[in-house]
């Protein structure tokens, strides 16, 4: 296969991809509603970087209920079993700002619009620990 050629269809593949999260958004807020969680893709999985076989699906799920993410993360994780798909899912702990949280805080691709202002905060939290850690690095 051309270089063209494969590039198109990694292109393809990663479209499919992102509708099929589509309908799997549909399905959350059908069983969950909309309120007072959200969940993150970030990762390989929504890009044309991601292998069959091989890549994981990166999922961060917010909520401030924990029986929620449990209910969320559990369906998560056999709708991606189900596919055949290895599914790396964790909760976002607010009250520990880590580096990890700021792939999933900044992607575009979240299932509901929940992000609260405690939710941005933190984001900035996250982001002053990794900019930290860069500039440990650097010197």
């Amino acid at each position: 296969m051309n270089a063209e050629l494969y590039e198109t269809v990694k292109k393809e593949n990663a479209v499919k991809r992102l509708y099929g999260l589509l309908s799997l958004q549909k399905e959350l807020i059908e069983r969950f509603g909309e309120e007072n969680y959200n969940v993150f893709f970030f990762g390989s999985y929504i890009t044309t970087a991601y292998k069959e076989g091989e890549s994981d699906v990166d999922i961060a799920v917010y909520t401030e209920d924990f029986a929620l993410y449990l209910q969320v993360a559990s369906y998560l994780e056999a709708h991606f079993s189900f596919l055949g798909i290895q599914s790396d899912i964790f909760y976002i702990d607010t009250t520990m700002p880590a580096p990890i949280f700021c792939a999933p805080l900044k992607s575009k691709v979240q299932f509901t619009d929940y992000y609260p202002e405690k939710l941005q905060l933190f984001k900035e939290q996250c982001q002053r620990e990794l900019s930290e850690v860069k500039r440990r690095i650097a010197v």
